[in-house]
This record gives structure tokens, C-alpha cells and sequence, in this order.
């Protein structure tokens, strides 16, 4: 099988340049060669540098930090007349060749808004790829961290817009003419992010009052609320809900106080975990989140001051006369409702003789027991703090929502 493709060679007769002639090439293009000027026969004429971006994935994006690191590669491509060759001179095959990042001139980029060092694209001995028209193509591949300020009003259902923006020290406009080759990102390599969905991708070059170009990287994202949801949302309105039930549990167990303290609890862990995840700063604005646990809080401080006064009513000796008030209230709350559940049970052709501890509603002789206040009490706090808890809810999903 060698033998006929050294035939096909003799008789097409291909021509292949080999390593010495690329070696003279290299020698031949870096003599005398300052890689600390820049390309352009004619000074008066900017370099134009064709620019791009290849998003790989988006690796973190944090919050309370307020930094974005993104893996990716920019892409930059430009005609440097003093490295264009006759390939004819080598071989007549040699039409590309690479070199070494340091060996030659390249726009050297820095990050303007760096979340720790400042540090340029592209290592030392990264290579760049020659065409014998004078071409040259880079495309350095890193780790890109920058500052990002989050906006968490609607956290965990919150959008986040970054930017990381690069320019070149030392040269203006006039010198440097870069170019977007693509208004978006390059997403051909893109493999999704397990926390953020990103949306919309923008590629643009700003020229700046001090008349120096600025490549604006900006990457729209989306938090994904799955996770949000199932983990967070969901048992903290099941323990405010949970919360109701301390005032149908029989005071004779002695549990009331006890378990309105510990579900208490539970929602200030998932207070303190919200927090711990959010910036410290109040700017834009606070978590709505922040604002519905708080109240969560301040509700759950009411049962447990409601479970508190509830059992002193119902420890209270039958010695004591309960005052005008207290009994008006539990006719009105408590006594009203067993007599009509009373009423509702009877049949119409049934004759029943009823011996009820308690006198026919209206009767100035009734004889209300403290028993009965704590009762009526319970069925008020438990219509109140249900519709505190649901109007917190509604309100806040509302807002989110909208």
C-alpha cells in the first residue's frame, strides 16, 4: 500500500515542505523582528482585529461574592505585513505555520473589571497560527472571572445580566480598530450550567471618552427554580401551615408552647441559609424573600404570644367570674356555633329532651366557664394567623409573578 502512494506522489508530483525549511521560514520572519511595535506599514492607519468569543460553560456565578467565572476562548485574528513569505521560498507548500504568543506582536488584553488579579489573555507559550498573507490567528482558551453585582429582589426566581469587559493598555482607537466578527457568543462548545440557564449572549465594542476600545462580554442568565422549589419554597409554607395546628392540641398534653417554638425555629434555619447566600449589601434592593420570612416570623411570634395568653384562659380557676367582655366573646365565637351545630342535629319529627351543660343562648343566667373562653379564643386564632399566612403567600407569589 506505501509503494502506491509513493507512486501517486511521483507521478502527481505533490511537493511537502519539511522541517528545515520551516525552521529558515521562522528564522527568516523574527530577524530583526520587535514584537514591541505594532503591525501597519502605515502608521496613520489603525490595525484591525477581528474579534469573537467561544463560550465553553458558565462555571459559578455568586451571589454573595458578586463574581462570574466563565470558561471560554476569545478568538482574534489580524494582518501583520511583516510575517507574510513567498511560500514559493519553502517549499512552495508552506502556506501556514506556528509560533509562539511571545515571539510576536499580539494585542495584549486585560480584564477592566477583574473579580481578583489583574491578569492579561493568553500564557506565554500559547501558539498562534501564521498564514503566508501576514494573517494571524489567536484564540487563547481560560478561566475569565469578573465582578458581577446581582440584583436579588426576585431571588429565587431571579434573572442576572454580567459583563466582562477587556481593552488593550497603551493603545487607542487610532492605533487599534477592533471588530466584532459576531454580535453573540460562539455557543458550539456550550455545555449547560446546573444552576443558571443562559439566555442571551452580546459581543460589543464600545470606544470610550478617552477614545480606548472596551469588548463588553455580556451573558443574560436565568436561575433554574426546580431545586428552589422543592428544597426551599415548599417547606416553608408547610411549616407555616404546621404552625396552625398548635391551637388543636389539647392543652392537657402540654405541648402547645413546645411546638410552636420549635417550628418557629425551623424558619429561622431557612432564614439564616437564605441569608448566608445573599450579598450583605441593600443595593439594588433587598430579597422579597428576606421580607416574606420576616413576616413568617413575626407570625410565628404571634402564635406562640397567642398560645401563651390561650393558656392562661384555660388555667384559670371557675372561682373567677369572667368578665363581660370575655363572655360576649365567647357567645360570639364559640357558644354560637356549638348551639347551632346542636339545632342542626336534632330531626324535626324527633321529641328529644336536651340537658345541656350549657343554657339556651341569650339567657342572662348562663354560666360561662374559662374553659370556654380559651376555646373560643383558639377558633379566633386559628381563623386569624390561616389568613395571615395565605395573604403573606399571595402577596408575595404576586409580586414575584408579576
Amino acid at each position: 500500500m506505501l509503494w502506491k502512494v509513493w507512486f501517486l506522489s511521483l507521478l502527481l508530483g505533490v511537493e511537502c515542505y519539511t522541517i528545515a525549511q520551516e525552521t529558515l521560514l521562522h528564522q527568516d520572519l523574527l530577524n530583526g523582528y520587535n514584537r514591541r511595535i505594532r503591525p501597519g506599514a502605515d502608521r496613520t492607519t489603525p490595525v484591525n482585529i477581528l474579534a469573537s468569543f467561544t463560550l465553553v460553560t458558565l462555571k459559578e456565578f455568586s451571589e454573595s461574592d458578586g463574581k462570574i467565572a466563565v470558561v471560554g476562548a476569545f478568538g482574534f485574528s489580524w494582518i501583520d505585513e511583516r510575517l507574510a513569505w513567498n511560500p514559493v521560498s519553502y517549499g512552495n507548500d508552506l502556506y501556514s505555520t506556528k509560533v509562539y504568543f511571545e515571539d510576536i506582536w499580539v494585542p495584549k488584553f486585560v480584564n477592566l473589571n477583574p473579580y481578583d488579579n489583574l491578569k492579561r489573555v493568553g500564557l506565554d507559550e500559547m501558539d498562534c497560527v501564521l498564514q503566508d498573507s501576514g494573517r494571524v490567528d489567536f484564540y487563547p482558551p481560560d478561566l475569565y472571572e469578573s465582578t458581577c453585582d446581582a440584583d436579588v429582589t426576585y431571588y429565587p426566581f431571579d434573572k442576572q445580566k454580567c459583563s466582562l469587559l477587556y481593552y488593550i493598555p497603551g493603545y487607542y482607537s487610532d492605533d487599534i480598530n477592533i471588530l466584532a466578527e459576531s454580535s453573540k457568543f460562539h455557543m458550539d462548545l456550550y455545555e449547560k450550567n446546573g444552576l443558571w440557564e443562559v439566555t442571551e449572549t452580546s459581543f460589543t465594542i464600545e470606544t470610550t471618552a478617552k477614545n480606548f476600545q472596551v469588548i463588553h462580554l455580556t451573558i443574560s442568565m436565568t436561575r433554574r427554580t426546580t431545586y428552589y422549589i422543592a428544597g426551599l419554597l415548599l417547606p416553608i409554607v408547610l411549616m407555616n401551615f404546621i404552625q396552625l395546628f398548635v391551637f388543636l392540641l389539647p392543652v392537657e398534653s402540654g405541648e402547645r408552647l413546645g411546638f410552636s417554638i420549635t417550628v418557629l425555629l425551623a424558619v429561622a434555619v431557612f432564614l439564616t441559609i437564605i441569608q448566608d447566600k445573599l450579598p450583605e449589601a441593600s443595593e439594588p434592593n433587598v430579597s422579597l424573600l428576606t421580607y416574606k420570612l420576616l413576616v413568617d416570623m413575626i407570625i410565628g411570634c404571634g402564635m406562640i404570644l397567642a398560645v401563651v395568653i390561650g393558656m392562661r384562659f384555660y388555667h384559670r380557676s371557675d372561682d373567677i367570674r369572667v368578665p363581660w367582655i370575655l363572655r360576649g366573646f365567647t357567645r360570639c365565637f364559640y357558644l354560637c356555633c356549638t348551639q347551632v351545630n346542636l339545632k342542626q342535629s336534632i330531626k324535626p319529627d324527633e321529641v328529644v329532651e336536651i340537658k345541656s351543660e350549657k343554657p339556651i343562648m341569650g339567657s342572662d343566667e348562663i354560666h360561662i366557664k374559662w374553659n370556654d373562653v380559651g376555646k373560643a379564643f383558639d377558633r379566633v386564632c386559628i381563623t386569624f394567623f390561616f389568613l395571615s399566612l395565605v395573604l403573606n403567600n399571595i402577596v408575595y407569589f404576586i409580586i414575584i409573578f408579576s
